[in-house]
Parts: C-alpha cells; structure tokens; sequence
C-alpha cells in the first residue's frame, strides 16, 4: 500500500429493524429455554438417580415367589432410604435402679414383632448388597442374608428356613437396623434366626430355634422378647439359649424379656469365650428365665478365652419361682462365671419376686 494512499474507514452499522430486533429476541429467548429445559431434565436425572425425587424399589430375588401365589404387581419390597441407623456399643447405663411391679414391664409377643393390621407381601430368600436399602411388609419364608453397610428391615415377618437374618462374622458390615420384626425358627434345630455383627434389633419377637440370637461384635438387641420354646435340644447335639454369645467387643442387651425354660436349654443369656474375648457388654434392664443358671457371666475357666473383660450387669430381674424345674431362674441358680474385677461390673441386680431382693455375687 502507498504511504500516502487514504485508508477507506468501516462502513457504519446500520441500527436494527423493528423485525430484526423481534427476530434476535425470539431467538435469544428459545436458545435460553433450551438450555434450561436440558439442565432441568439432567437435575431430575441426578435426583432420580441419587434417591432425593423417587426412591427406587427393592429388588426381590429370582424365585422369591412364595410357592403357589398368584402372578401379581409385587410392590413395594421396600426402597432405597438416606436413613442410616446406628447402634453404640456399651453406652453408658440409663436412669436409676427401677424394679418394676409386675411382669408387663418388658416386652411381650403383644408390644413385639410386626405391628397389628400390618399388610405383609409374601417372599422367598432375599440377598441384600445395596448400601441404603430399606426391606419393609413383607413376610419371607428363607433368610435375608447383609451384604453391605446401612440396611434397614423393619414390620416384617421371616420365617426362618437355614437361617433367619444374617450379617458377616467379620463386623465388616455396620448400621444395620432391624426393628418391629418377628422371626420364627419353625422349631428347626439348625436354624440360626438371628446373627452375627453390626446390627441393632429392637422391639423383636424372636422364638422357635435352639437360640433366640447369636450376636457377636458391635450389637444391640433392645426392647425385645425372645422365647426359645424347643424340648431336648442338648440331645440333638444343640445347648439351646435364649441369647448366644460366643466372644467379642461391643454388645448391648437392654430391656429385653429372655426366657429359655425348657429341657435342654443352658442359660437365657450365655456368654461364652470361645472364639474371642467376652469384652465391652452391657446388660441392662433385662427379666431373664430359664436354663441351668439364667446367665453365664462370660468367665468360664474351661473356655479358650476364660476372662471376661468390661463386663457390666445392672438392674436385671431374675425369675423366682421356688418350684418346679427353674426354682431358682435357672436349675442351679441365676448367674455363674461371673468375675470381679477386669473392668465387669454387678450392680442392683435382684430376684423378681414380692421382695425384688438383691442379688448380690
């Protein structure tokens, strides 16, 4: 270009036509709604997705159908909930020394298990791996086998075929609540209706097996009646007990009804070290009956772990009937194997009788 060849200035810009301006509006506008109806559609997604809008069905196993019902809408098995139950291990005991009046003060078949005018939908065998799940109304025939973390069972009944609800031994699995549910063993000596780590159990009805439950580490059972109700099981190579405990740290029992007042059954309440350590358990509240002695106390010198360890029993009522097969709780007595010190602990412990007498080791 010559250096003294004028440059040509821009062309000036025409303001926009009435039209023009419409047009550009209407165009500005449908992008815009574009662009928020996506983000709407991907906001539901995401609430679908991560529960906050529709909770997603339980899905119950293939061949759960209990045998000869009808093809039908199964509903609600139950869905997924951000509720996370939790237990803790041996809080600290609640209130003061209380020795109620009458026998109706614990938990009974009538305050326990699915509560009246409950409409349960029948199943068979259920595995749970989806953390978060909720199972609730219904009624299965088989077990309901914990697989994962923060699972929640409640106002359902199990009828109990190989075992009735069941964690890891391992504690791997946590926070999982089972709460107004009955299980029934269906009087099988094998059966294990209700074991082993990470649950709490509250306001269980529990019967019909060798053992009400077999809990192990970081366990509470609360406000619960079991009722082992099997004859001669020590002939069947079984030691029936209303509670089973075989070792482990972190368990709670409190205000639960236990009797085992049968031929064959050990204790309502065994702690037993056979596998680890009775350590960190809390007893409290409790009306125990039945068995040899009513409790063993978790220190029992031909065990593989003898000494119990933490061990706390507080305002526990023990049966006195003075006749017949338990006169005294248990055959023999109410509580053997117990030990001061280490931490274990015996405090405001009585017969339940007119008196409420103390029991004193």
């Amino acid at each position: 270009m010559e250096a003294d060849q004028p440059i040509d200035p821009e062309p000036p810009v025409e303001p926009p036509t009435h039209h023009a301006r419409k047009n550009r509006f209407v165009r500005i506008g449908l992008i815009t709604l574009a662009v928020l109806t996506a983000a709407g559609v991907l906001a539901g997604v995401v609430m679908y997705a991560t529960g906050t809008e529709k909770p997603t069905r339980f899905p119950i196993a293939e061949g759960s159908k209990k045998a000869g019902a009808d093809e039908e809408d199964p509903g609600d098995q139950g869905v997924i909930s951000t509720a996370k139950p939790s237990a803790s291990p041996l809080p600290s005991p609640s209130g003061p020394a209380v020795k109620p009046d009458g026998l109706g003060y614990w938990p009974s078949q009538a305050t326990t298990g699915v509560p009246p005018g409950t409409k349960l939908r029948p199943s068979g065998d259920i595995s749970v791996t989806k953390s978060g799940t909720v199972i609730e109304g219904v009624e299965v025939t088989g077990c309901i086998e914990i697989k994962t973390s923060n699972v929640t069972i409640r106002k359902s009944k199990i009828n109990a075929k190989g075992c009735g609800v069941k964690t890891d031994l391992e504690g791997t699995y946590k926070n999982i609540l089972i709460e107004d549910v009955e299980i029934d063993g269906l009087n099988d000596l094998k059966v294990i209706i209700l074991g082993w780590t990470g649950f709490t159990c509250r306001r269980c009805y529990l019967h019909g097996a060798f053992s009400g439950a077999h809990p192990r580490s970081n366990t509470v059972i609360e406000d619960s009646y079991i009722n082992t109700v099997i004859e001669g099981g020590s002939s069947e190579g079984r030691h029936l007990s209303g509670i089973g405990f075989h070792g482990g740290s972190g368990m709670v029992l409190r205000h639960n009804r236990v009797e085992c007042s049968v031929s064959g059954c050990s204790a309502a309440l065994s702690l037993y070290g056979n596998f680890e350590q009775v350590a960190n358990v809390l007893v409290e509240d409790n009306y125990f009956s039945g068995g040899g002695y009513c409790v063993y106390a978790g220190s029992l010198k031909s065990k593989p772990f003898p000494l119990a360890m933490n061990t706390k029993f507080f305002r526990n009522a023990f049966a006195k009937t003075g006749t017949g097969e338990f006169p005294k709780c248990g055959r023999f007595g109410p509580v053997v194997s117990y030990e001061a010190g280490n931490g274990n602990e015996w405090k405001d412990n009585y017969w339940f009788d007119e008196k409420k007498t103390p029991i004193v080791l």
